[in-house]
């Protein structure tokens, strides 16, 4: 990516995924001489952004990721709902008329397409549609670009207690540190990158198993409502009454093969047994579904990473939000099956770096 470049005016940018809509709103700041109607509208939108939340039932505004540019000449605000609410949200936008036919709303995910039609009747707007993968590349080298605190490592062993992230000096894009690296994108599903340079990226395998299916399996699970209420469950639940370990096969660990008592033979496997069934709790399905789900795509991540050289793996995805367990899991996984030759790194912004890459897309005459 080249030079930031000052956007002219206030924008949204959406990535509308198969679970969640995440969006990035730049808010210029006023200047002298500026057109009395923007100054209105921008105000009108503030209003909107900040004297609520969270927005309906899923809403959410993430105020602790926001933050002030002055190479962009405003402030992003960060929001997110489900994307089921999106003719509500739609419709909320429209009862509070804080856009016309000037506004730039640039849109990246699936519902790019999906809901274009429904922009364009509802609201009057033809939104500009940006290649998802390229748009979740150019938010990281932005957050690398503005030298933000972004890349980050934990302690495994630690990290689920105390929450610590060290932060990692913020790569320049045209130093080595850390291309090529491979980025692992958790959202509904899965889609792993191998990023090259800042301006060169190629998809290079993904997988259906991704947050959608462990929030669907567990709502289905458990009876839970929201993906919170889901990662809350999993913290108080213990996976081993559950899942067959290979102490349960063996009677303790396989040292020959370097696989200790402790390690999973087989998800879910005790629920072979009728009187397991019965008594399994809701937590220990959470902690066990969530446990399998992270397995799954460390694993897949360690093996592109040795298919193509990368020694760094980079996670993001709003998946990882609040998601202590899986970050602590996907950096062990990481560490282990590399001995400790290759890096899990994560990012700070998680799942909003695909609005944050469509927003810098709202310059006035670009292509639709």
């Amino acid at each position: 990516m080249a030079a930031i470049p000052r956007l002219p005016q206030s924008c949204f940018g959406l990535d509308i995924g198969g679970t969640l809509c995440k969006i990035s709103y730049f808010e210029k700041y006023t200047h002298s001489g500026e057109d009395i109607k923007d100054i209105e509208l921008r105000e009108k939108v503030n209003k909107l952004i900040t004297s609520q939340e969270p927005y309906g039932e899923t809403g959410k505004r993430d105020t602790e990721l926001e933050f002030d540019d002055e190479a962009l000449g405003g402030r992003v605000y960060l929001m997110r709902f489900e994307s089921r609410k999106m003719e509500a949200f739609i419709e909320m936008v429209k009862a509070s008329t804080v856009v016309n036919e000037d506004t730039i709303v640039c849109c990246t995910g699936g519902g790019s397409r999906k809901y274009a039609a429904l922009f364009k009747e509802k609201l009057n707007l033809i939104i500009r549609k940006a290649d998802e993968l390229g748009c979740l590349v150019d938010g990281i080298n932005f957050s690398f670009h503005r030298r933000m605190k972004e890349l980050y490592k934990v302690d495994h062993s630690t990290f689920i207690t105390d929450g610590l992230k060290h932060f990692v000096e913020t790569p320049r894009l045209d130093a080595a540190f850390p291309f090529p690296y491979l980025l692992v994108n958790i959202g509904s599903g899965v889609s792993i990158l191998k990023v090259t340079s800042a301006s060169s990226h190629e998809r290079v395998g993904g997988t259906s198993l991704g947050g959608a299916t462990y929030f669907g399996l567990c709502c289905k699970l458990t009876g839970c409502a929201s993906f919170d209420e889901v990662l809350e469950l999993a913290s108080r639940g213990d996976a081993k009454r559950v899942d067959l370990l290979v102490s349960d096969i063996y009677g303790g660990g396989l040292d020959e093969y370097g696989l200790s008592g402790d390690v999973v033979a087989a998800s879910f496997g005790k629920l072979t047994n009728p009187e397991v069934r019965e008594s399994a709790r809701p937590e220990d399905m959470a902690r066990a579904l969530l446990d399998m789900i992270t397995n799954n795509i460390a694993s897949l991540a360690m093996l592109n990473a040795l298919r193509h050289g990368t020694d760094y793996v980079v996670f993001a995805g709003n998946f990882l939000r609040q998601n202590r367990i899986s970050i602590a899991r996907l950096s062990y996984a990481v560490e282990f099956w590399s001995g400790g030759k290759r890096q899990a790194l994560f990012l700070a912004h998680e799942g909003y770096l695909g609005a944050l890459g469509a927003m810098l897309h709202g310059k006035p005459g670009a292509a639709h």
